[in-house]
C-alpha cells in the first residue's frame, strides 16, 4: 500500500486539476480571491480605481495551503489614483499565480469615471490585460506516457481578459457589481473547443457605523457567482480603532474563517496580515494559508472618504 502523505495528496490534486483543465472541462474558482481585498477594492472591482482622491500602492504575497508541495501562491502589486480633479482613476496590477506544474503572469490595466451626485458618487470601471498561461509538462511524472494531454515539455499561452464594474457609494454605505474576467480570449489552450476560463461575477454591499469618536464598525458582504460551480459568499466585520490599529473577522461559505489585522504606520504606511483557517475536510493535510501586505498612500487617506469593506 503507498502511503498517504500531504505531497502524495497536492501531486494528485495537481495532476487530476492540470488534465481536466487541457480537456476543458475544468470549472474551479480560477480567480485568487484574497482577504485583503477588504483593504483594496482593486482587487474585485476596476470601479474602484482612484474612488478614494488619492494615489494608493499596496505589495501583496500569498501562500496557501502551506503544507503541500507545489501549493498555491500568489504575488500581487497593485497602484491607483485620482486624475481630473477626482473626475477620473487609473490604476494598474502585476499578479505572479502558481500552483502545482502551472503558472500565470498577468498585467493589467484599470479605469474608472467618477460621477458626483452631490451625497452620493456613482463609478463606472473598464479592466483589459494580458495573462501568460504555463504548464510544465516535463515535470509530471505519468503512468502512461503516450497520453496526448502531457505531450511535449511545457505549454505556454498568451490570454487577453477584459472586464467592468460598477460602484455606487454614499457617506456611510456602498454596493457594486463587477465582472473583472467577463470577456476571455482563450482559445488557444484548447484549440478552440470550450473556453477555458471562467466568468466570475462579484456583488458587493457595506455599510460604516460609528458608535463613538475613535471606533468604527464596517460589515459588508460580497457574492461570488462561477458558472458550473457553487456560489460563494462572504460575510465580514471589521472593526477601525482611531483609524490605526484594524481587526476583522470574516467567514467563506463552506471554505474558511478568514483573521485579518491591519497597523497604520504612519499617515502614509501600513501593514497588514490575513490567516485564513479552512474549515472543509483538507484542513486536516493543508496547513494554513497566510497573506502579508504592505500599503503606501501617497497621500494620507480620509477617514470619512469611504467605507471599510470596500
Amino acid at each position: 500500500m503507498i502511503p498517504f502523505t500531504p505531497s502524495l495528496f497536492a501531486r494528485c490534486a495537481f495532476a487530476w486539476t492540470m488534465m481536466l483543465g487541457m480537456a476543458s472541462s475544468m470549472q474551479g474558482q480560477q480567480d485568487v480571491l484574497t482577504g485583503q481585498y477588504l483593504f483594496n477594492g482593486l482587487l474585485v472591482n476596476p470601479a474602484y480605481a482612484g474612488s478614494q482622491g488619492t494615489w494608493e500602492t499596496m505589495a501583496m504575497q500569498r501562500l496557501q495551503w502551506v503544507e503541500f508541495d507545489g501549493a498555491p501562491s500568489t504575488s500581487l502589486m497593485s497602484a491607483h489614483g485620482a486624475l481630473a480633479n477626482r473626475e477620473l482613476g487609473a490604476g494598474g496590477m502585476l499578479s505572479v499565480d502558481a500552483i502545482g506544474i502551472t503558472s500565470t503572469f498577468e498585467l493589467s490595466g484599470h479605469a474608472a469615471y467618477h460621477l458626483d451626485m452631490g451625497p452620493s458618487n456613482l463609478s463606472f470601471g473598464l479592466r483589459g490585460g494580458l495573462l501568460q498561461y504555463r504548464a510544465q509538462l516535463g515535470d509530471v511524472d505519468l503512468i502512461d506516457p503516450s497520453d496526448p494531454v502531457y505531450q511535449g515539455t511545457q505549454l505556454s499561452a498568451w490570454i487577453p481578459r477584459f472586464g467592468f464594474g460598477m460602484l455606487f457609494r454614499h457617506k456611510s454605505w456602498f454596493v457594486g457589481l463587477s465582472a473583472p474576467m467577463l470577456f476571455v480570449f482563450d482559445e488557444a489552450l484548447d484549440g478552440g473547443i470550450a473556453p477555458y476560463y471562467r466568468n466570475h461575477t462579484y456583488a458587493q454591499a457595506g455599510m460604516k457605523l460609528e458608535p463613538n469618536a475613535w471606533l468604527s464598525l464596517s460589515p459588508s458582504i460580497l457574492f461570488r457567482s462561477t458558472p458550473g460551480i457553487p456560489s460563494i459568499l462572504d460575510l465580514n466585520l471589521v472593526a477601525s480603532v482611531q483609524d490605526t490599529y484594524t481587526l476583522g473577522l470574516g467567514y467563506r461559505t463552506g471554505s474558511s474563517f478568514t483573521l485579518l489585522t491591519q497597523c497604520r504606520i504612519n499617515k502614509q504606511f501600513r501593514i497588514g496580515y490575513t490567516r485564513d483557517f479552512t474549515a472543509s475536510d483538507i484542513r486536516t493535510y493543508a496547513g494554513g494559508t497566510h497573506e502579508l501586505v504592505l500599503g503606501w498612500d501617497l497621500v494620507s487617506r480620509k477617514t470619512d472618504d469611504l467605507p471599510m469593506g470596500m
